[in-house]
């Protein structure tokens, strides 16, 4: 037993001490402490809890089970719930007793409890970049405006929303397919000529769609376009960026001793992006504003544009406000 928690606490430390290299090379800021999101831990029986508010600790009462300068992980007597697998950020509002009440947790499961879900996983760095994924919705979320925005927009308009419409309805996917086409070659034109002429025809494709789902489906789908494409394609931005850091990383040393599923960035050797379609191609994406998101993020890093200490600061500006100011 104590072998299997001193696992899970390498892990949580491995999570934690990705995020100033993260600040550094990825996302400023990222490790600053007024963004940190507890993080709460599952393995198939026991939750652990990292850094947690004091609301909760009044609340739940769980015994520290390890501390280092920066991180205090408890444990619950009990698994926190039931729930077989978790992979999100959430927070609740409104309810003044809840222990998240306006306060975002990072829940995560194991690497083993992860693989029984998401077989393609199968290493514990793969599944760090997961976690770090979500880790940055909490992140975002620490942005009082921001957090304020999303939650009064988003409440009503869920992700499965915008998705549906994209799986239901044949001209707007085709022309979303289109739209991310553009983006993909402005990303790989050398001309700058080329690409304001790309962007300019992504624009103008958009508004074109956006008028026809508002006069078919009734439905004013821009301002819940650009939150989710923010908030989903950055997430994905910083995921991403860590597969071609971990290419060249030196292996961690205590995982490598303490974890058999630390794989010391095997799988990321020689990286390329091109096998990992499902990040950048709307037709393989979870979501497609996963994949315009994470293209437009990207075509802002080609174009030499600051956006990074812009969005979530600045109430409402999107990936895609960025782009066409440019």
């Amino acid at each position: 037993m104590e072998q299997q928690e001193q696992v899970v606490f390498d892990r949580i430390a491995y999570v934690y001490n990705l995020k100033p290299a993260i600040a550094r090379d990825i996302w400023p800021g990222f490790d600053e402490s007024k963004y940190d999101v507890p993080l709460i831990y599952y393995t198939d029986t026991s939750s652990f809890i990292a850094n947690p508010t004091e609301r909760f600790l009044k609340s739940y009462h769980p015994k520290l089970v390890s501390q280092n300068s920066n991180i205090r992980i408890y444990k619950t007597s009990e698994r926190f719930d039931s729930t077989p697998f978790h992979m999100a950020t959430g927070f609740s509002t409104g309810d003044s007793t809840a222990y998240d009440n306006y306060a975002p947790f990072m829940h995560c499961s194991g690497f083993e409890e992860t693989r029984k879900v998401i077989q393609d996983v199968s290493s514990t760095e793969e599944w760090v970049t997961m976690v770090v994924h979500e880790y940055f919705h909490g992140f975002q979320y620490r942005h009082r405006n921001y957090f304020q925005s999303m939650s009064n927009n988003l409440s009503s308009v869920p992700q499965d929303s915008l998705r549906n419409i994209y799986l239901n309805n044949p001209w707007f996917k085709e022309k979303v397919d289109k739209e991310n086409k553009l983006l993909l070659l402005a990303l790989d034109s050398e001309s700058r000529t080329e690409v304001d002429s790309l962007t300019t025809a992504f624009s103008k494709l958009r508004e074109q769609r956006r008028k026809e789902t508002k006069r078919r489906l009734g439905f004013d789908i821009e301002n819940y376009e650009k939150i989710y494409e923010t908030m989903e394609g950055t997430a994905r931005y910083v995921e991403q960026k860590l597969y071609e850091k971990f290419s060249d990383k030196v292996p961690d040393k205590r995982l490598t001793s303490s974890d058999t599923s630390y794989h010391s960035y095997g799988y990321f050797k020689n990286y390329k992006i091109d096998k990992d379609e499902w990040l950048y191609l709307t037709t393989k994406s979870g979501a497609y504003f996963y994949a315009t998101g994470f293209n437009m993020a990207r075509l802002l890093d080609k174009l030499n544009i600051e956006y990074k200490a812009r969005l979530f600061r600045e109430e409402n500006l999107s990936l895609e406000d960025v782009l066409k100011a440019s």
